[in-house]
């Protein structure tokens, strides 16, 4: 009884910190949702029509789909880039890990404000790549579709997000234990097979849980797509903050914002229903992981 008391003791502030900071914000924008704009006053009457306006719009379709989209390729990227690294870090370095991991999260130190002004410097036609090209002779002129582009949004979401997929990553390769290798290198199999029958399966979780939380955060990006994206920067939630800002729907918006919830969570939902389902999935619920 005591034990169960300390426990509940423990875990109440951080309830009560998820209630009234996550869940009780998510709630009254659902309870917004129902509500219609008058000019410039919020009528209190339940309705479906701003859940019926963006779902019957096909900008608001397209714009959800373009989050979806950006998020999938984002995360494919850094999942590219860091699962290397990620192993680099894990397995073969011994003395300069802690410092190679904090080097990974140096960029985190400073704003998302200025890491993306600090690539347009690089990717401006007048900026460090294009200098670059031109001193070559690669190139005679600026190559202006670098910056403002889908290119450059692409580029800047995946150096911003490539920290977090390392560190998941790396945690989930630094609890492999090196005998299950070594037993693989006894029986004859080759670097490709130990990868991809060892490896690949028992680290699986992590980057599944890292594409998952790359995916969601990169959806869900306000500021790189409006920065650096030029014509292509208009985003879902860039309707949203305009809804709540310039238009004062916050009903509409408030719609807006839930739908692009279902929409990620349906993803996500699908991403971990088909993973349990496959045989690495399986394999590891077998043996209690």
């Amino acid at each position: 009884m005591h034990r169960a008391l300390t426990r509940a003791v423990l875990v109440l502030p951080t309830a009560a910190y998820v209630v009234l900071v996550c869940a009780a914000p998510l709630g009254l924008l659902f309870v917004y949702s129902f509500y219609s704009v008058d000019f410039v006053s919020i009528v209190k009457e339940v309705t479906l029509a701003n859940y019926a306006l963006v779902l019957g719009s096909e900008t608001y379709r397209a714009l959800i789909v373009k989050a979806i989209l950006y998020g999938a390729g984002v995360a494919a990227l850094t999942a590219a880039i860091a699962y290397p690294l990620a192993f680099f870090i894990a397995k073969r370095v011994r003395v300069y890990k802690a410092a190679l991991l904090t080097a990974m999260l140096v960029p985190l130190y400073t704003g998302d404000l200025i890491r993306i002004f600090a690539w347009r410097v690089v990717l401006g036609a007048e900026g460090v790549l294009n200098s670059f090209l031109q001193w070559l002779g690669i190139t005679d002129q600026p190559i202006w579709a670098l910056l403002f582009s889908p290119f450059a949004t692409m580029v800047v979401l995946t150096y911003n997000y490539l920290p977090f997929m390392v560190l998941v990553l790396w945690v989930s390769l630094e609890a492999l234990d090196r005998a299950y290798l070594e037993a693989a290198m006894d029986l004859g199999a080759s670097r490709t097979q130990i990868f991809m029958r060892v490896i690949l399966p028992l680290t699986s979780p992590g980057l599944v849980v890292g594409v998952l939380m790359v995916f969601v955060l990169v959806a869900g990006d306000y500021l790189t797509p409006q920065l650096v994206g030029g014509g292509s920067g208009v985003t879902i939630t860039s309707a949203i903050y305009d809804m709540f800002g310039a238009a004062f729907d916050w009903p509409l918006g408030s719609a807006l914002a839930w739908v692009l919830l279902a929409a990620l969570a349906a993803v996500v939902g699908l991403a971990i229903f088909l993973f349990s389902r496959s045989p690495w999935g399986r394999g590891l619920g077998a043996r209690g992981a």
